[in-house]
């Protein structure tokens, strides 16, 4: 059965395919890197990356080249169907997000079941609506009476109201701009893109109710729509850049936290093998090497603050090798037994810059160069394990 001309102008996108090929292979290729890259996932992350993907799946389906394909089996009623399906998952991310980002914890798991569970009802009565429309394979703009204001509204009214949680918060961001200019920025971009989703969203329903009510001549609306969904999720997901970039240095060990442990690592060990109660009882909960970092420090400053009544002939400003030969001394065995007491830490134990300077002097004067690599490379899974 071949779909009417209305059905075809509603259903199909009518942007070059060249175009609509380059932008979806942009924004899937981000989404797939982004979530598999990522280092540390929240529920918000989960849920912009279903949004995104739900968008996705909705321009895909609006491509003739993929209609042409999915129409060997299913007439492109359904498949207009499906898209609207997709849609309403978008929406259903959109509210998850509002509500994350609105609260700043974690939503209760009975109320993201309850969002599904209201996206599948919705769902099932876009399906039901449209019956008559998918059975004779032409668009429910085109059938009479009730069905296309009610279709319209079911569709389009979850996003409309699910966006103004999303869009007050944008707005709040864009308020108090002289907090963070970054975030201004970010919430005047998602007003932008919300105010055009806003105004999308309206028309088509009022269209849907002037088409019920015989005081709207049918003509297709679909077009501008591809424009106003692509383009501007291609150009946000370019926000997920940096963070692409900087989970790939932290995979790579590349980022600056990850060579800060190399460095502290040969003398972490050391340290906490000569003062085992200096080591923080608190079992991390991630491995971030920013979170790795810092225990590591806290420790080696710890230790450090242990053992200063064994320093006090260093001079004020002492070099990175007087401090290691001091620091191993307080360190023996002979020394630890007789404790610490009353220790005054020295000026320096916090000079991050210059605990580097010391812990590159300890590993120096303890490995020889071949084994330098490998053991400060295995600093990660020993800490972690901590």
């Amino acid at each position: 059965m071949s779909p009417s001309p209305m059905l075809v102008a509603e259903a199909t996108s009518a942007l070059n395919e060249q175009l609509v090929a380059a932008l979806l292979a942009w924004i899937g290729f981000v989404l797939v890197l982004r979530t598999s890259v990522l280092v540390q996932r929240v529920r918000l992350d989960w849920a912009v990356a279903l949004l995104v993907a739900s968008l996705w799946f909705t321009a895909l389906l609006r491509d003739r080249a993929v209609q042409q394909v999915l129409t060997r089996w299913v007439v492109l009623a359904d498949v207009r169907l499906a898209t609207h399906a997709a849609a309403l998952v978008g929406a259903g991310a959109i509210l998850w997000i509002g509500l994350l980002w609105r609260a700043r914890r974690p939503v209760r798991g009975r109320v993201v079941a309850l969002i599904w569970v209201g996206v599948a009802v919705l769902v099932g009565a876009l399906a039901w609506i449209s019956a008559p429309a998918r059975a004779a394979n032409v668009a429910i703009e085109e059938l009479p009476g009730w069905r296309p204001g009610v279709y319209l509204t079911v569709y389009s009214l979850p996003t409309a109201l699910a966006e103004m949680l999303v869009l007050i918060t944008a707005l709040g961001l864009v308020w108090h701009w002289q907090q963070s200019w970054t975030r201004a920025v970010f919430g005047a971009l998602v007003t932008v893109v919300i105010t055009m989703s806003q105004f999308d969203a309206w028309t088509r329903i009022v269209s849907g109710w002037l088409i019920t009510f015989d005081m709207d001549q049918l003509t297709a609306r679909a077009g501008g729509n591809d424009l106003l969904l692509l383009v501007p999720v291609a150009l946000l997901m370019l926000l997920a850049v940096p963070s692409v970039v900087t989970s790939l240095a932290i995979r790579m060990r590349r980022d600056s936290a990850s060579r800060n442990i190399r460095v502290l690592g040969p003398m972490w060990e050391d340290m906490m093998a000569a003062r085992p109660e200096m080591r923080l009882n608190v079992r991390a909960r991630t491995t971030l090497p920013q979170v790795t970092e810092h225990r590591m420090r806290v420790e080696i400053e710890d230790t450090m603050i242990s053992a200063a009544p064994h320093l006090t002939d260093l001079d004020p400003s002492p070099t990175p090798p007087q401090v290691c030969r001091a620091l191993r001394a307080a360190l023996t065995p002979a020394v630890t037994e007789r404790g610490d007491h009353a220790a005054a830490a020295p000026p320096w134990i916090g000079d991050e810059g210059f605990v580097l300077e010391i812990a590159r002097e300890w590993t120096r004067s303890r490995f020889d160069p071949a084994q330098v690599t490998e053991e400060a490379d295995s600093t990660f899974r020993k800490v972690a394990a901590a």
